[in-house]
């Protein structure tokens, strides 16, 4: 399993793609180039956004990756074996509810994201998992707040 270790952090209201660029150029050479591969897969998802939080986590169905909060849209690098990288992204206006959860087991916690859509035939559920708890409130309530 890649290791996934986040230290850019976001300074102020928020960031820029190419903020976080010129920051990630600081980091050491293996970190970077893993930042770097990642970073410009979502390139395209992320290049007119304005990032507010960049942590790590995961998607429902996913392994862990880079998660990039913007106002409109959360956006996951995932970090797959050997290397690559797939982008994810959930639209906010996409979801009606949100909710939010952290579970306890075994001396493991795992934190949860819910986000709710009506469908056909009842709603449909997305999640974003895994997100540190040191963030974990924060990006919830920063979605939540985009949400409602």
């Amino acid at each position: 399993m890649n290791n996934i270790n986040i230290e850019i952090t976001i300074v102020g209201e928020y960031s820029t793609y190419d903020g976080i660029r010129t920051e990630a150029e600081k980091l050491p050479k293996t970190a970077r180039q893993q930042f770097m591969k990642a970073f410009d897969t979502v390139k395209k998802n992320l290049i007119n956004e304005k990032i507010y939080f960049l942590s790590s986590g995961a998607f429902s169905g996913t392994t862990f990756g880079y998660l990039f909060v913007t106002d409109t849209k959360a956006v996951l690098a995932e970090v797959k074996p050997f290397g690559k990288v797939k982008p994810h992204e959930i639209e906010y206006s996409d979801f009606t509810e949100i909710d939010h959860d952290i579970l306890k087991a075994l001396g493991i916690t795992a934190t949860v994201i819910e986000l709710k859509k009506p469908g056909l035939f009842g709603s449909k559920k997305n999640k974003i998992t895994h997100i540190p708890q040191k963030d974990f409130e924060d990006i919830y309530k920063f979605i939540k707040m985009q949400i409602s």
